[in-house]
């Protein structure tokens, strides 16, 4: 049997299709009508996601307003009061969300495959992170059509059937319904419920339920992004796309935390950008600004990639190289000093008419610091945050009367 196919038997419906208004009215028959009252509140149990940060690439998408942005998302709580509230709408045994991987969709994969990425029922939690195509089955169906399907007859070779864990003799779904999570105005996923906890196959009044849910779904999905959107925004420096200072202080007291912790190292390097002045003086303000962009680019394409990098002022930037070592940080360093050294920077002012001239060359002088070389045992963690920086900021200062475009290391507390 084709899922999606509307037959006269009733065991699987086009929703879409059995709810259009155009097609001609059969003969009515007295029938008794399922009273239009509220489900009761069901608990569905313990709701299982994905962690965090396993969630987050199923979020690098294009967003309504056309940003592709990689988010650092935090959508867990979000996912599971969707599946809270799909069934209080349409109480079930169990639940799911499944989603696509937007990467596969931006590489050209035209039937990427769905990842269970929430769950909830006995012995749902086997499928986490299991993956199900999105070209054929039942949840295909709902996929690739973007209307809600639903069913009391799933085949034994649907890919749904196939996932599902067995509960005793027999299939485990004996019924089941599906609505499309829509982002903006993109189909990223399937929201799938199964075996309706009151017995019998899922009626239509189930679907109106779970269509008026799916606009609430959607919300609250991209209320979630939004949040995060925001709060992505308040990290950022606004001019050259590296976090902030404020942020930085928080990532460093986040970082010297963790290698407490686990007893690693963690490094610091402070930047300043040697005759930064002769660009402004010369070219103006923009071409200055200009400047401070294209080192941030260098910086970000060629630190490690744990690095942690932010605009600390001005022309000065900072660096956190969590697990790093002094000697692999100090060859960071050398590595982002030459890069910064080599690099030729052209004036973007310059109109369609004039060839674009190279601004004068910046260099850097680089102070570097590390938490366990330099800093002594002891003292609390605002300290030792201080002194880090302190360090080196006071080697940065060193690099530049030393004669500038250079790495020096801190000098270690007494």
């Amino acid at each position: 049997m084709t899922v999606g196919d509307k037959e006269t038997n009733g065991n699987v419906e086009n929703i879409a299709e059995a709810d259009d208004p155009t097609r001609a009215a059969a003969p009515e028959e007295e029938v008794d009508e399922e009273p239009s009252i509220p489900n009761p509140p069901t608990s569905p149990g313990p709701i299982l996601t994905l962690s965090p940060e396993e969630i987050g690439r199923f979020f690098f998408r294009a967003r309504r307003d056309q940003d592709t942005e990689r988010w650092d998302v935090r959508l867990d709580a979000a996912l599971r009061e969707i599946l809270e509230r799909a069934n209080d709408f349409v109480p079930s045994e169990s639940g799911g969300i499944l989603l696509d991987d937007p990467r596969a969709k931006l590489a050209g994969i035209r039937t990427p495959r769905l990842t269970f990425i929430a769950t909830f029922g006995p012995g749902t939690a086997q499928l986490l992170g299991k993956r199900v195509p999105s070209d054929r089955g039942f949840v295909g169906q709902v996929y690739r059509s973007g209307t809600p399907f639903r069913s009391d007859d799933l085949s034994s070779d649907d890919p749904l059937s196939i996932a599902m864990p067995v509960r005793g003799p027999g299939r485990p779904i004996a019924s089941v319904i599906g609505m499309p999570v829509i982002v903006g105005e993109s189909i990223c996923g399937v929201l799938q419920l199964i075996n309706r906890r009151s017995g019998g196959p899922y009626s239509a009044r189930d679907n109106e339920l779970l269509r008026i849910f799916a606009a609430y779904m959607s919300s609250s999905i991209q209320n979630a992004l939004d949040a995060i959107h925001a709060r992505a925004l308040a990290r950022l420096d606004h001019l050259t796309g590296l976090f902030n200072s404020r942020y930085f202080h928080i990532r460093l007291e986040d970082e010297i935390a963790h290698a407490d912790h686990n007893a690693t190292d963690l490094s610091l390097l402070f930047i300043d950008l040697d005759y930064f002045k002769e660009v402004n003086d010369r070219y103006g303000h923009l071409a200055g600004s200009w400047t401070l962009r294209e080192v941030a680019r260098l910086l970000s394409e060629n630190a490690p990639p744990a690095a942690v990098l932010a605009r600390y002022g001005g022309d000065e930037f900072v660096a956190i190289l969590p697990g790093s070592d002094i000697h692999r940080a100090v060859q960071t360093a050398e590595d982002l000093r030459r890069v910064i050294a080599e690099a030729t920077i052209f004036d973007a002012e310059a109109d369609g008419e004039q060839t674009a001239q190279p601004l004068p060359g910046v260099r850097a002088s680089i102070g570097v610091a590390s938490y366990r070389e330099h800093l002594a045992p002891g003292g609390n963690q605002r300290r030792r945050e201080n002194l880090l920086l302190r360090f080196a900021d006071a080697a940065m200062y060193r690099a530049k009367a030393n004669g500038r475009n250079r790495v020096e290391v801190a000098e270690a507390e007494d």
